[in-house]
């Protein structure tokens, strides 16, 4: 089952690629897009803690015992679920190999070969898969308070995924903190939910009611909105029937996704090839000479924008730093005001680090999505509008058949920004690598707990000395994050440029290598310049009669 669009890209896909490749239009995009055309699938991630159900669920909604329920921490690897005609496994290590697994290594959890940052590949002939063939099912290793699931969870898969099922057991009835933290980043992330309330046949029908409203409450008081659905299951009964109407949901969603993420990209592509051909179509009576001016003109222009390009990214270089200082201040009053809280717990033996990262994380995502990313995406929209798109042939070349311009013939520069913003505005969370710049300085804290419990005075003095170690492992630790903030925003500064130059060089070559064709047929005299134009006249009708055959808007 495939989405009505993207069957109709698929028919269209030869034929595209052929008149691209006949007219020698760069096809790298169309390129980019044909595997997502082809094969359309987006990730649910299915989180929370270890003995939550999550393996058990699946495998009622499988129909089958595959994923294996008697794991740890240590041993547990994603696995990606989705359907396929004959049952497949594949296993990829933390690099990129694959190894050969059998369905026995599943279900034995003998899977030591991928730890540790392996995951699963598993197809299966599943009727209620089959149903949800654009969705990938991710079931997640369940975590306590690791950093690690945090960098799994929401940095591995936050760009890839839909949505996210949040699986809390009846038994259980809230969510721990870490799956806390976890949502308030998803909720910057702007990423919805579902939440699935498992073992439900384990607690009164009351009781898990109750339990429902609440978890529904606690996560809309987090994410500032609530689930998209709630579903209620009990895999020891095998009742997934909510869970199944969960997932159709999503499916439907996920038509919206392919309709912006691929619909349009390819849309431009088609407008931009129809700008081409309304050229060499166009009775426009200019000469050779004047073409070859227009050619001139283009040019400059051209050169204009890369001059422009290196100015407003060296101006965007220079808003780093201070960009940095403003998270730096965010990041420091955060953590200034845990101090107290957290050196208690240092002082009690507890392990501060996963907490002081989870902190900071949050931070620096929010940080970075209200001060880097607006900053961003006026760079873009900057240069977006500085493109000389609106260039004098342009507006002398008129539809045969409407006898002005079409709106869909206008060139793709528009669609740039959003086309590159998803992808340029995505930093990688750096937090991780600080904990072991925490963990050494806590030991002298620890070392000297018995110490504190002589008098009071002593305790006091001891509170004192830790919080200085504890403040300064903080000060430490947003040192750390500003250094390896700023090579990671750089490199996002400089994709951009690079992101820029590369789609603009395309279809400047192909705006050039247009005009060239047309001054040549012009040379040669009256009747090739009257079957050049016939020809792309044939190739404009057909491309305008694929763009009409794309939907116009999503249905979401």
């Amino acid at each position: 089952m495939i989405f009505p669009q993207q069957n109709t890209l698929q028919q269209q896909l030869a034929g595209v690629r052929a008149l691209f490749q006949a007219r020698e239009l760069d096809t790298t995009r169309i390129n980019e897009l044909t595997p997502l055309i082809e094969h359309f699938q987006i990730r649910v991630p299915f989180i929370g803690g270890f003995s939550s159900g999550k393996s058990s669920l699946l495998n009622a909604l499988l129909e089958e015992p595959l994923l294996s329920t008697e794991v740890t921490p240590e041993t547990a690897v994603a696995a990606e679920l989705r359907f396929g005609k004959v049952p497949r496994f594949i296993g990829y290590k933390g690099d990129g190999q694959t190894v050969a697994v059998t369905r026995q290594q599943i279900e034995d959890n003998q899977l030591q070969m991928l730890l540790p940052k392996g995951w699963l590949a598993i197809e299966m002939p599943c009727a209620a898969l089959a149903d949800i063939q654009q969705l990938v099912l991710v079931d997640m290793p369940g975590w306590g308070s690791g950093v690690d699931a945090h960098q799994r969870v929401v940095d591995d898969y936050a760009s890839r995924s839909l949505a996210y099922a949040v699986v809390v057991s009846a038994e259980e009835g809230t969510l721990r903190d870490s799956l806390r933290r976890a949502l308030l980043e998803l909720a910057i992330e702007e990423k919805p939910v579902v939440l699935v309330v498992t073992k439900a046949h384990k607690r009164p029908d009351g009781d898990v009611a109750n339990v429902t409203r609440q978890l529904t409450d606690e996560i809309t008081q987090l994410m500032g909105r609530p689930p998209l659905a709630t579903s209620v299951t009990s895999a020891g009964k095998r009742d997934v029937v909510q869970l199944k109407t969960a997932l159709a949901l999503l499916q439907s969603r996920a038509e919206n996704v392919f309709f912006h993420s691929v619909t349009q990209p390819w849309r431009g592509q088609l407008q931009h090839a129809a700008q081409l051909m309304q050229m060499l179509s166009g009775q426009d009576f200019k000469d050779a000479e004047a073409i070859a001016a227009d050619i001139d003109t283009f040019e400059q222009k051209m050169a204009e924008f890369d001059l422009r390009l290196q100015r407003e990214t060296e101006a965007l270089e220079e808003r780093v730093g201070p960009i940095l200082g403003a998270i730096r201040i965010r990041v420091d009053n955060a953590l200034s005001q845990r101090l107290e809280s957290l050196t208690s717990r240092a002082l009690d033996g507890g392990n501060i680090s996963d907490d002081v990262i989870g902190t900071a994380r949050l931070v620096v995502a929010q940080a970075l999505k209200e001060e880097f990313e607006p900053t961003m995406q006026r760079y873009l929209d900057r240069l977006v509008d500085a493109l000389p798109s609106k260039l004098d042939f342009n507006f002398q070349i008129s539809n045969s058949h409407t006898g002005s311009r079409n709106a869909d013939s206008e060139f793709g520069w528009k669609a740039l920004s959003k086309g590159l913003a998803p992808l340029l505005l995505k930093i990688p969370h750096p937090l991780a690598k600080i904990a072991a710049a925490i963990l050494p300085i806590l030991g002298f804290l620890m070392d000297n707990k018995a110490d504190q419990q002589r008098q009071e005075a002593a305790e006091a003095r001891q509170r004192e000395r830790a919080k200085s170690q504890v403040r300064e492992a903080l000060t430490q630790a947003a040192g750390q994050i500003e250094a390896q903030l700023r090579p990671a925003m750089e490199a996002q500064i400089q994709k951009a440029k690079e992101s820029i130059a590369q789609s603009i060089a395309a279809e400047r070559s192909d705006i050039e290598r247009t005009l060239t064709a047309k001054r040549q047929a012009l040379q040669q005299g009256e009747s090739e310049a009257a079957a050049q134009r016939e020809k792309a006249q044939t190739d404009l009708n057909q491309l305008q009669a694929w763009l009409a055959a794309l939907p116009v808007e999503s249905k979401a």
